[in-house]
C-alpha cells in the first residue's frame, strides 16, 4: 500500500459516470471530477454557500495543521493550486449545468487531517478516505449524496482501487440537520457495502469497503 498521490494521463482519468438518482424519479445525474474544466462551476456553487463552512472552501483535510478556519480567499486560493496540481480530488454532482454537490476523497497523503482515531482503532491507514459531503440547500433529500457516493467509488476503482474509509455518523433516532451530517451517515454507507471498523467518538464511526480496480 502506497500514500502517494496516485497520478493518471488525461486518457486514463474518468471523465464521467451518470448514476440514478433515485426510486422515486426517472431522472439521473451526471458525475464529473473535479479537474480544471469543472472548476468554474465547483466555485459557483461554494460562492452560493458563501465559501462553505464558514469559508472553508474544502480544504479542512488537505491541512494537518491549521491555522485560521477563517481565511476564506487563502483557502480559495490553495484548493485552486491544489485542482490545478491534480492533487484534490472530488466526485461533482451535476444536475443539469450546475453542482448540486459533491464528495471529497483522495489518499492520506493528500487528505492528511484527522488521522489519530486510527492509532485509538489499531487500524491499518486506508488507501483512500472519503472525508466529506456537500449537497447545495435547494437540492437536499434528492439523492445528491447517494449520487456523489457512487461517482466517487467510480473514480476510485478507475484510480486503481484499494481500501476506502469513511466516518459517518450513526443518526439512529437522533435529528440532525442536513449541515451537520457532512460526513454522511451510517446507514447510507452500509447500503453501499461499507463496513465499521469502530468508534471513535460517541456517534462518529470508521468505516471500510474495499474497491476492485477497474
Amino acid at each position: 500500500m502506497s500514500n502517494e498521490v496516485p497520478r493518471r494521463t488525461a486518457a486514463q482519468r474518468p471523465r464521467s459516470v451518470v448514476v440514478a438518482r433515485g426510486a422515486a424519479r426517472n431522472t439521473r445525474f451526471e458525475i464529473r471530477p473535479l479537474e480544471v474544466a469543472t472548476w468554474p462551476d465547483f466555485v459557483r456553487i461554494i460562492e452560493k454557500h458563501n465559501g462553505v463552512w464558514g469559508g472553508c472552501w474544502c480544504v479542512a483535510f488537505h491541512l494537518a495543521h491549521r491555522a485560521d478556519d477563517g481565511a476564506a480567499e487563502m483557502n480559495r486560493a490553495l484548493k485552486e493550486s491544489l485542482v490545478r496540481a491534480g492533487r484534490t480530488h472530488a466526485a461533482l454532482v451535476y444536475d443539469g449545468p450546475d453542482v448540486v454537490g459533491w464528495c471529497q476523497f483522495g489518499t492520506p497523503a493528500e487528505l492528511p487531517a484527522r488521522m489519530t482515531g486510527f492509532a485509538k482503532l489499531g487500524a491499518p491507514v486506508p488507501d483512500w478516505r472519503i472525508t466529506c459531503f456537500f449537497v447545495d440547500r435547494d437540492h437536499r433529500r434528492r439523492g445528491v449524496a447517494q449520487g456523489a457516493l457512487a461517482g466517487a467509488l467510480h473514480m476510485i476503482a478507475a484510480a486503481g482501487g484499494g481500501t476506502v474509509d469513511a466516518y459517518p455518523i450513526a443518526v439512529g433516532r437522533k435529528q440532525y440537520s442536513s449541515s451537520f451530517l457532512w460526513s454522511g451517515t451510517e446507514s447510507m454507507f452500509a447500503e453501499a457495502g461499507f463496513r465499521s471498523v469502530g468508534a471513535v467518538g460517541a456517534r462518529k464511526l470508521v468505516m471500510r469497503k474495499a474497491i476492485r480496480r477497474r
